[in-house]
């Protein structure tokens, strides 16, 4: 009998470590699942700190690897108004954050019984909050600047599974219902009060141009404010030819652009923006300037091979007053800009497609985009965009909060002669 009760004990203790051996296991997998996660997540952040660095001191000179079309471009979102919270990049926020999941991963891992459970729900209410954040600023991406940022994609992508492991965790770690009422509650409410917070910071992160002053510039950023100031101002701009916005505007901002260029892409999107903030105090002044030897002999190299006929069909569109129309269409379709496309484009708003053919094989059609190459040339335009605000000479697009920076600055800038 005795040895009968010490084999139903010894059994008994043998199916109770093998019990809590197939339930350890997973749990450690998940959390080194859940580690590696975070890892990977901090890489992404590291390579965009370094790219989001690269395109501040280069004032938007600097392209980057992850600058593919119109529609990926991580260099747009990175410069635009909602990459910095607080005057502080996303991705260091990001940075701090994976820091503090995996904080809680690993008190979560070292403690027992309340103390454990408590780090698991609030290593899963963190995940919880990073993956509606992360959905959250994709939409932001999508929809308002309508432009995808492939690395910080993939750091919304481990957001999601982050939140998916750590909701594996929990279920493993907790015995009854995971998602209380009580939970459920506390949960929602941080999210979106932190969301609102966080909503309302970036609302507010755009400085308003009607309102700074050139010493408010300089107080706020010396650093632009010694940069802009001592760039070139031009007395003689060419005649308008392709022009937006109220004609007694204090603030016109002469551009010299190519369809098929990246950050002129990006101008066009800041610029667009601007002019809605600031319907009567700016005036945009368009010209021609693709990097395409086929017309223009002022380049070295063809960058963009099919801006030159982009530029003509702009033109056929403009007489049919369509030109402004067919400039934001160009630009919101930046890869499709093949002579069938171009045709495309046109006949979508209304022209008649042989009409608009004949314009583009048209020798007068050319002559007007030549003309704007000469007058770039002569104001020493060697790269896209160039822009002249109230004459002062900016290369390359700003950085889109800057743009509210040269709105302040400009008011007291003498307009150029036209």
């Amino acid at each position: 009998m005795a040895r009968r009760a010490a084999t139903r004990q010894l059994t008994s203790g043998r199916r109770s470590e093998e019990a809590t051996r197939q339930t350890t296991t997973p749990r450690a997998g998940l959390r080194v699942a859940a580690y590696g996660t975070l890892a990977l997540s901090a890489a992404f952040a590291l390579t965009i700190l370094y790219i989001h660095a690269r395109l501040e001191a280069a004032h938007g000179a600097y392209t980057s690897f992850c600058n593919v079309n119109s529609r990926i471009d991580c260099d747009a979102v990175l410069t635009s108004r909602y990459s910095v919270l607080l005057g502080f990049p996303l991705a260091g926020w990001g940075l701090l954050t994976y820091a503090a999941l995996a904080g809680m991963l690993a008190w979560q891992g070292r403690t027992s019984g309340p103390s454990r459970a408590q780090a698991t729900l609030l290593f899963l209410g963190a995940a919880i909050w990073t993956c509606v954040f992360s959905l959250y600023m994709a939409a932001v991406s999508v929809i308002q600047l309508g432009t995808i940022c492939l690395l910080c994609s993939g750091m919304y992508l481990l957001g999601i599974v982050l939140a998916v492991l750590a909701w594996r965790l929990a279920r493993a770690e907790i015995d009854g219902p995971l998602f209380t009422p009580k939970r459920v509650g506390i949960v929602a409410a941080a999210v979106l009060v932190s969301l609102a917070l966080v909503g309302s910071a970036q609302l507010m992160n755009l400085p308003d141009g009607n309102v700074l002053t050139p010493e408010g510039v300089r107080a706020a950023s010396p650093e632009f404010y010694r940069w802009y100031t001592s760039q070139r101002v031009v007395d003689r701009l060419p005649p308008e030819q392709h022009a937006k916005g109220p004609a007694d505007a204090p603030i016109t901002i002469v551009e010299f652009s190519d369809f098929e260029c990246t950050y002129c892409a990006m101008a066009f999107r800041d610029l667009r923006e601007l002019t809605q903030r600031h319907p009567d105090s700016v005036r945009i002044v368009f010209h021609h300037f693709p990097l395409d030897r086929a017309c223009n002999p002022t380049v070295e190299t063809t960058l963009h091979g099919n801006a030159c006929l982009a530029a003509v069909a702009a033109e056929c569109a403009a007489r049919h007053a369509r030109f402004w129309e067919y400039h934001d269409a160009l630009f919101e379709a930046q890869d499709r800009l093949g002579r069938d496309q171009l045709i495309a484009q046109a006949v979508a708003l209304g022209i008649d497609r042989d009409t608009f053919t004949a314009c583009l094989d048209a020798p007068d059609s050319m002559a007007r985009v030549t003309t704007d190459i000469d007058a770039g040339a002569q104001l020493g335009v060697a790269s896209t965009p160039t822009l002249f605000i109230n004459g002062r000479t900016v290369q390359g697009a700003l950085d889109r909060q800057f743009y509210e920076y040269v709105i302040a600055m400009a008011r007291h800038d003498s307009p150029p002669n036209k």
